[in-house]
């Protein structure tokens, strides 16, 4: 005869013994699935603050105009704002993906997703922009749209909120490449103008010449700057930095309210790509004189953009795209 612990286990093998077994091993199942799911959540919103950051990057002159645009900070600080928001969202990224100072990085991606949200309504509200630059200039995605990108994420990320940080042994230099990385992309990578003209010497070569012989042009009777100080910018209409240093330009002579005639521009192109120009730069507004690419290239030895400063019709100085500075342009022209 079988004992009373022997038909115990017999019983622990019968159809409710198995049935527990059962519901036991679907819980492991489910709290599987549950953690893939939200390892999944988290590694997406990385990657998300990681690819903004970097398609920032990449058309980090727009982005740099964009925030100058606002009228908030000169454009100095303008480049250093920029490339604070970069550096904060691959930080950021970089944590939540590896879960560093993941409580830390959760809340701090909230309240970045809570201001620019906040942001974005103003936006949305008072101005007229179809790219509010969340994507760079890459992807165009307007102020309502990003609103609601920002939404989603932020109840995405409420579904991560107690997750818990990595423990491993290379914890500390982890974050401490993370932090290297997160500051040396923006700002060494992709330095500001400023730090980069003190390593590469901006442009003085003006063909002085040939560019009195296009003050002398009988043709170009309106172009006229011999008496007091003006920059005339020199653009081929196809060129890309051409038509991003004409948007720089037209912030900074608007926001220092510099007389608009104190900036002449001399472009040469067909007439459709001039107007298109004109249009995508919102330069209009300034005196803009047509002439052959010949002449031109032979002004600036072929080099666009080129800004040539001048007092009384002579040459000052000339400079690159990069060698646009706010503080010399209020200087030569006010």
């Amino acid at each position: 005869m079988p004992s009373e612990e022997e038909k115990g286990g017999e019983a622990s093998n019968g159809p409710e013994g198995r049935g527990s077994d059962i519901n036991v091993k679907k819980l492991h199942v489910n709290m599987k699935s549950k953690d893939i799911i939200l390892l999944i959540l988290r590694l997406l919103i990385g990657a998300l603050f990681i690819t903004t950051a970097i398609m920032k990057l990449v058309t980090i002159d727009e982005f740099e105009a964009y925030i100058y645009s606002f009228n908030l900070f000169n454009f100095l600080l303008s480049t250093v704002v920029a490339r604070l928001v970069i550096m904060a969202e691959l930080l950021l990224g970089i944590c939540l993906m590896a879960k560093m100072l993941y409580k830390y990085a959760w809340w701090l991606t909230m309240l970045m997703l809570i201001g620019f949200t906040f942001f974005l309504i103003y936006v949305a509200i008072f101005r007229n922009d179809t790219n509010c630059h969340c994507f760079g200039d890459i992807v165009q995605l307007d102020p309502a749209h990003s609103i609601i990108k920002n939404l989603i994420t932020m109840i995405l990320m409420l579904f991560i909120r107690k997750e818990e940080d990595y423990q491993f042994k290379w914890k500390k230099w982890a974050l401490v490449a993370a932090f290297a990385v997160s500051f040396i992309v923006p700002f060494c990578v992709f330095p500001m103008d400023v730090v980069y003209n003190k390593f590469v010497s901006p442009i003085d070569e003006v063909n002085n010449t040939a560019f009195e012989e296009i003050q002398a042009d009988s043709t170009m009777t309106d172009f006229d700057i011999s008496e007091g100080n003006y920059v005339v910018a020199i653009y081929a209409s196809g060129c890309k930095y051409c038509k991003m240093s004409a948007k720089r330009m037209s912030l900074m002579m608007e926001q220092n309210e510099i007389d608009s005639t104190k900036f002449q521009i001399l472009i040469w192109g067909d007439s459709t790509h001039i107007q298109q120009f004109r249009e995508e730069t919102n330069c209009e507004r300034f005196p803009w004189h047509v002439i052959n690419p010949f002449a031109a290239i032979d002004v600036v030895y072929g080099k666009f953009p080129t800004f040539i400063l001048t007092q009384d019709g002579q040459v000052i100085k000339g400079v690159d795209y990069r060698g646009l500075d706010e503080a010399v342009l209020k200087e030569h022209l006010k």
